[in-house]
């Protein structure tokens, strides 16, 4: 199977799968939350796929979202994996390659920003576009909006889910999975600062902080309202459904894991060894980790009233939208 538009070649890996892709994908595809995230994204666009549709996992990762994607619609669909890292889409091609119909693209970078999915797979070629905790992850998300439009065939769909999202009228107790990230990060600076095993980082703690805040925010940015999304999607030529508000819960011990990826730690906890940690300063660095979430983890038992002795919960807000008009 090739892209609609012969002169776009689908992707092919050049080298093996990264270890950072490889811990990410085990970290994730693993827990109990992306499965039942997917299962709901899954319920809400399903009925609108029919037999032969082509369908993108828009930030497809390492392949988690694309896999359990196939496994719950059971339309025979051509489903293409679209990502801006080669090292993570080569995790997913690894272990999905295999099967017919699906097919691979890299958003290549173009100066200063990536290529927009039109510029990837073509114009008019999809009928849906799928997207499971992406779009938090995008800075000038109008573009990538507009590109998802000129994309899509006449009357397609797009929809995404996001974690990470500000909304008025959140559950007590509801996170958003980026709460958590910060919780850890400021209790880990703190053991920094108050226990004698991790004296060595305190000199120039605080200019680091400084320094690193622009890793970290690039790694988890900061939430934006559900309603900004509903802007720039009715800026780019959707009409957007209100969203669908679904509560998830988060294993602890999964969540440990995810919080454990050492690719993820350098965005987590910049502070402590930067990019190129030494191997002492990544042991620290997944310790203070480690024991700041156990603590968090307690604290949310003990405290939060949708938290047990097992699990929190998060709020997941799904968007589900429809092409009415193209953009230029």
């Amino acid at each position: 199977m090739t892209a609609i538009n012969e002169q776009i070649k689908p992707w092919r890996p050049s080298r093996p799968t990264s270890k950072g892709a490889i811990a990410f994908h085990d970290a994730v595809e693993k827990s109990t939350w992306i499965k039942d995230i997917i299962y709901e994204l899954s319920k809400i666009v399903g009925p609108k796929i029919h037999n032969g549709d082509v369908v993108v996992d828009f930030g497809a990762g390492t392949g988690t979202s694309a896999t359990l994607l196939l496994k719950h619609i059971k339309q025979q669909i051509t489903l293409w994996l679209v990502d801006n890292s080669q090292s993570w889409l080569g995790k997913a091609y690894e272990i999905l390659h295999k099967l017919p119909n699906v097919e691979y693209f890299v958003l290549e970078k173009k100066d200063s920003r990536y290529a927009t999915l039109s510029e990837t797979v073509g114009r008019e070629v999809v009928n849906h576009v799928i997207s499971a905790n992406t779009m938090h992850l995008i800075p000038d998300i109008k573009e990538v909006f507009a590109g998802i439009n000129i994309a899509l065939k006449e009357g397609g769909t797009f929809i995404f889910q996001t974690g990470n999202f500000i909304r008025k009228d959140a559950p007590e107790g509801a996170l958003l999975i980026d709460d958590t990230v910060e919780t850890v990060h400021d209790m880990a600076l703190d053991i920094v600062r108050t226990d004698s095993r991790f004296e060595t980082y305190r000199e120039g703690m605080d200019e680091r902080i400084k320094i690193e805040g622009k890793q970290r925010k690039f790694v988890f940015p900061d939430p934006r309202p559900v309603e900004f999304y509903l802007e720039k999607l009715k800026e780019t030529g959707f009409g957007a459904q209100d969203p669908i508000f679904i509560p998830v819960k988060v294993r602890y011990d999964d969540w440990l894991n995810f919080l454990r990826v050492k690719r993820l730690q350098a965005g987590i906890l910049p502070e402590i060894g930067g990019k190129n940690p030494s191997p002492e300063a990544e042991k620290d660095r997944d310790t203070l980790i480690t024991e700041s979430a156990l603590k968090l983890f307690k604290d949310l038992e003990e405290n939060n009233p949708l938290a047990d002795d097992k699990a929190f919960t998060i709020d997941i807000a799904y968007i589900l939208s429809k092409k009415e008009k193209n953009v230029k």
